[in-house]
């Protein structure tokens, strides 16, 4: 934990909890008023002695009446001083108790503060901070600075000084004026664009405290969310018209034209049918997201399971002049589910397909690499930009117009592959170079020929 300026913010706590001052134990406070009380009582008990003195032996000599009451003085101040003394020493071991005390809180709120992953700021009436922890000093600038005064002590830093953001500033100033909790937006401009929600509160009289929690998942989960929802009502929109606009057609006359009302039924059936793979693409992903789905899971010949799935897909990739070339030892095995590995297997051949180049090719690859069994995928497609990589595994996110001109698919495969592989414990990465290709890389646990 660090503290700023050093002499001040050591001891904050003795300046914030006035207690320790003010309830300084009350042997402290009522010392001096008990002492005085005893001397007086002393002194009156001295007077009365020597008016008693006087009255009953009047003819006492000089020297025994002197002797007397130097005996007597004596004895009133031993049991005054005692009596002093001892209240001092209570005294004196309350103050340390309340010193312990005092400096156990400080170490447990360093202890807490150095720990927190929030940024912890607090600063006086004057907007001078007083005290900060280290994830603040990642938040705004808090430099140790070099500047003295004359006494000794380090120059206090201004809150502006630290960030130059006005709301968090103005946050600040509100809850030291209306001494009440302020809640503000602050954004870090560059290193990420990290995101921080500051919640500033009254301390005591005179302090307020900000605490800056980061919300940059959060906003980048919402962000996210929200256009998830957009490119779903595009990716609806878009069959929703055509069978709209179809059924219009029928219904204002074209179903009697024997000519041409197959072709229009044909695409009310087409575009149902995208429809319907939508809303089973979404509902497996929110089954697997939600972990509904149970995997069965048993050593699978990947050589086999790779060789079906690309049988499959081959007629589409001659349309296209594509060759798939696949190349998997018959004795490697992977634990997985075969129906879901085939699915997983499915969604990257074709994605491969769709974006790859007439004439081009897919390869396929898979070998025991560290324990794992990895599957590669390489096609010589057209590529993708380095802007998009991070976020091609969202759910129905397109990359640029080039990609995604045709309305091939759902926009799910890639987001349900991602799941999928995860469920099966292993991973997925992607590399790409924009008119060179795209090579898929996941591992899947690996098992021995049962």
């Amino acid at each position: 934990m660090r503290t700023r300026p050093r002499t001040r913010g050591r001891n904050l706590m003795s300046s914030i909890s006035k207690n320790t001052r003010e309830t300084r134990p009350r042997h402290s406070k009522d010392l001096a008023p008990r002492v005085w009380l005893a001397t007086l009582a002393a002194v009156f008990i001295f007077a009365l002695y020597e008016i008693v003195k006087t009255l009953v032996r009047p003819d006492i000599s000089i020297a025994t009446s002197h002797i007397i009451t130097v005996i007597t003085v004596g004895v009133l101040t031993f049991f005054v001083s005692r009596y002093a003394l001892s209240r001092y020493q209570i005294a004196l071991a309350e103050i340390a108790r309340q010193s312990k005390i005092t400096e156990e809180s400080n170490r447990l709120l360093s202890g807490v503060l150095t720990g927190m992953r929030e940024g912890v700021l607090i600063v006086d009436s004057n907007l001078d901070i007083i005290l900060y922890n280290d994830a603040c000093s990642r938040i705004v600038k808090t430099p140790l600075r070099d500047g003295s005064s004359q006494d000794g002590r380090v120059a206090p830093l201004h809150l502006t000084n630290a960030t130059r953001d006005p709301d968090v500033n103005n946050a600040f100033r509100k809850s030291l004026d209306e001494r009440t909790t302020v809640d503000t937006r602050f954004e870090m401009i560059g290193n990420g664009g990290h995101v921080y929600l500051v919640n500033v509160a009254p301390l005591g009289d005179a302090y307020a405290v900000g605490v800056f929690f980061e919300i940059t998942e959060l906003e980048r989960l919402e962000k996210v969310r929200r256009e998830f929802f957009a490119n779903l009502s595009h990716e609806l929109r878009t069959p929703l018209t055509a069978i709209i606009a179809s059924a219009e057609t029928l219904l204002d006359g074209a179903i009697n034209d024997e000519e041409n009302r197959a072709r229009f039924v044909e695409r009310l059936h087409r575009q149902a049918l995208r429809m319907s793979e939508l809303v089973s693409d979404i509902s497996d992903l929110s089954a697997i997201e939600s972990g509904e789905i149970s995997l069965s899971i048993e050593p699978v010949p990947l050589a086999k399971v790779i060789g079906d799935v690309a049988s499959l897909l081959e007629p589409r990739a001659a349309e296209k002049g594509i060759s798939i070339r696949h190349d998997t030892p018959a004795a490697l095995f992977a634990n997985a589910d075969r129906t879901r590995l085939e699915q997983i297997l499915f969604n990257l051949i074709d994605n491969a397909l769709k974006f790859n180049r007439d004439s081009g090719s897919i390869t396929i690859t898979a070998s025991a690499i560290n324990g794992h069994a990895q599957i590669e995928i390489k096609d010589t497609g057209i590529g993708i930009s380095g802007n998009d990589l991070p976020r091609i595994f969202e759910r129905l996110y397109r990359v640029d117009k080039s990609r995604s001109r045709k309305p091939e698919g759902t926009g799910l495969g890639l987001a349900i592959v991602k799941h999928l592989v995860h469920a099966h414990g292993g991973e997925i990465t992607v590399t790409s170079e924009i008119g060179v290709g795209t090579r898929f890389v996941m591992t899947l646990p690996i098992a021995s020929q049962s």
